[in-house]
């Protein structure tokens, strides 16, 4: 990664699991969660699916894709191009536990296929004193008139 910024990112997507996954369909955008295997210092996302699952198939026609993640004190959502990838010694190294409760088929199978998104940008919003804080500064614009302060924002070229 070429900056703190955008290390910052990458650290941030590491401590969440769940990424809401959007990618064009048919002249419209879709969206499904997707457990996150590993996010890279590279800006590399990757994700198990199931070879014939339609983010597979939306992906081969159109890689452009968002990754929207959401924790309870930080919010990133990361713009970049994916590709399904089949080598069975990638698969073998990201497989888990977790990913087997879903493809009990193993890293061998043509079924399970690695999603990865090579990441182009990011946004984040962090707000260390969670949803508290939010709601906080809420009040205090209502009762002040004074902008909220809701915590670090950054858009980040990765």
């Amino acid at each position: 990664m070429a900056n703190d910024e955008a290390s910052k990112v990458i650290s941030i997507i590491k401590d969440m699991r769940i990424a809401m996954v959007t990618t064009h369909s048919a002249g419209r955008l879709a969206s499904r969660p997707l457990t996150l295997i590993e996010a890279t210092d590279e800006g590399e996302l990757w994700f198990f699916s199931a070879a014939d699952a339609g983010i597979v198939k939306e992906i081969r026609a159109q890689g452009l894709v968002n990754a929207a993640f959401s924790g309870s004190k930080a919010w990133v959502s990361v713009s970049g191009h994916a590709e399904v990838v089949l080598d069975v010694a990638k698969k073998k190294e990201l497989w888990n536990a977790a990913v087997e409760t879903f493809a009990s088929e193993g890293p061998e199978s043509a079924q399970s296929v690695l999603l990865r998104i090579d990441a182009d940008s990011a946004e984040y919003w962090e707000n260390p004193g969670g949803a508290a804080s939010l709601m906080a500064g809420w009040v205090k614009q209502k009762l002040t008139g004074k902008p909220a302060e809701p915590g670090d924002s950054n858009s980040v070229e990765l």
